[in-house]
């Protein structure tokens, strides 16, 4: 382990361009902050896709409508990424909609796939972090699928790492990797965690009281945020697969 970074086949030491892909915006910083902040500090350049508009997390409330709702979940998640270092990074916002994401086939879900892959193509990333195949909820599902179809029709082979956000906290066990299926990649992030932190911190909707006539609108609990803020950062790499 050098500068957090485990030195194997990974490719991750040698990793140039990184491509992370958020079902929601907040999902970026929960699952790889301190992996963007860190290599961000060694010149590593980075692209983001946002892929849900993050509109539905307060459902019930007359104050946020979901279109209010969703350019704040943008603003914050801009703030996110200053926080990590990455203010300048190139983004997309592909604006689907949050918990209702279009199913495979549907029109918006094939021009969803053919923005992610034009991306893929004209960017060249050598890694690309997603959200765990099985990581219990339908758009982190449904992010890496739409992720996997997207590269392949692009030109690009890169190294691929998948994030779980609520695979310990909610998940069944047929939701956990099966034998042989990945290996466990574990980064030492500790040097990041303030800035991680504060990128949590920056998605206020998410993390304080903003959206006030919601009760049962979600907000990341203080255990959530403590299981993902540890020094260490754990990523699943599949096993002989191919795009």
């Amino acid at each position: 382990m050098t500068d957090g970074f485990p030195l194997s086949n990974l490719k991750l030491a040698h990793a140039r361009k990184l491509l992370v892909v958020a079902p929601h915006p907040d999902d970026e910083t929960l699952g790889c902050g301190g992996l963007i902040s860190l290599l961000a500090q060694n010149g590593r350049v980075f692209y983001i896709v946002f892929v849900t508009d993050g509109s539905a997390s307060h459902r019930n409330s007359s104050a946020w409508p979901a279109a209010r709702l969703a350019t704040q979940r943008e603003r914050e998640a801009n703030d996110a990424l200053a926080c990590l270092g990455i203010e300048n990074a190139p983004r997309r916002f592909l604006r689907l909609p949050d918990a209702n994401m279009p199913a495979p086939g549907d029109p918006a879900w094939e021009s969803a796939v053919a923005a992610v892959s034009r991306i893929m193509q004209r960017f060249a990333p050598d890694l690309v972090l997603l959200p765990w195949r099985r990581d219990p909820h339908c758009d982190h599902r449904a992010s890496w699928l739409l992720s996997q179809q997207a590269l392949r029709h692009a030109p690009v082979h890169p190294d691929t790492l998948e994030y779980a956000i609520w695979l310990d906290e909610l998940g069944e066990v047929e939701d956990h990797p099966k034998p042989g299926e990945v290996e466990l990649v574990q980064l030492n992030v500790g040097s990041a965690l303030a800035s991680k932190r504060a990128a949590i911190a920056a998605h206020v909707s998410q993390t304080t009281d903003l959206i006030a006539d919601d009760p049962a609108g979600f907000r990341l609990t203080p255990q959530t945020i403590a299981r993902l803020t540890q020094s260490t950062e754990v990523f699943l790499r599949p096993i002989n697969e191919s795009h």
